[in-house]
């Protein structure tokens, strides 16, 4: 009988043992921008150093759990620290690159996430190399290629400097015309560019935004009082 009651009196500690360390699961999330989810692209200027904020956020479970950050594949010309950070959520932790001597273009890095007990995280994103004026990009001759509500077409435009840092003159937007001059603003920090409503020539008025890259500018736009005659709903896509 004293054999069987140490018996259960064993399985007891033993149970009680299990439950404290069971590991409970840590949701979180990970990401570059807080308005959007996950590692997003980076603009980073070809010269001097930029930092790029990691927020690591707690949605539930285990409260107090760290969350270790790893930074990896970056090129041979960008160079990062910190390359690992851990810290339990909420936290924001700034990851500073350095360039030196990288040619413009689109490289690749990785960060993982990773808690004890659970598996890794790995978020994969572009690093976007611009010049200090990202506009830059975009001036001298450029072929512009519109696919519209009710046609698509191609033709040649060019880009002016604005005498404004961040904005270029297109002329011949969209195809309208040489008197036609359109202002393209750029964000170079998150790779936007927008055009505010506008008579910008010939009649025409045009709004719109969209993207860019190093070699590449979309621009989703509504015009109305085209040459056509009628008003147009577009995606304009340059190459430089």
């Amino acid at each position: 009988m004293r054999k069987i009651i140490l018996f259960f009196l064993t399985l007891c500690v033993i149970n009680l043992s299990c439950e404290k360390v069971v590991n409970k699961p840590l949701y979180y999330s990970v990401t570059n921008d807080p308005l959007a989810t996950g590692m997003n692209a980076v603009y980073i200027p070809s010269t001097g150093t930029y930092t790029m904020p990691v927020q690591v956020k707690f949605l539930s479970g285990y409260l107090g759990a760290p969350v270790a950050l790893k930074l990896t594949g970056l090129p041979a010309g960008i160079s990062g620290t910190p390359d690992t950070f851990s810290a339990a959520p909420n936290y924001t932790e700034n990851f500073v690159f350095t360039i030196n001597n990288i040619a413009l273009g689109t490289y690749h890095a990785t960060l993982t996430a990773y808690t004890p007990y659970q598996a890794n995280k790995v978020y994969n994103f572009d690093l976007i190399v611009i010049p200090p004026d990202c506009s830059s990009l975009f001036l001298g001759a450029i072929t512009g290629s519109n696919a519209c509500s009710a046609r698509s077409y191609t033709y040649t435009s060019t880009g002016s400097a604005s005498g404004t840092s961040g904005t270029i003159v297109v002329n011949n937007f969209g195809g309208y015309g040489s008197g036609v001059n359109v202002p393209v603003t750029f964000n170079c920090d998150n790779g936007t560019v927008s055009i505010p409503s506008g008579n910008y020539g010939n009649g025409v008025t045009v709004q719109g935004s969209g993207w860019f890259n190093t070699t590449q500018m979309v621009i989703n736009y509504t015009a109305a009082n085209t040459p056509s005659g009628s008003a147009d709903t577009c995606t304009a896509s340059y190459t430089n």
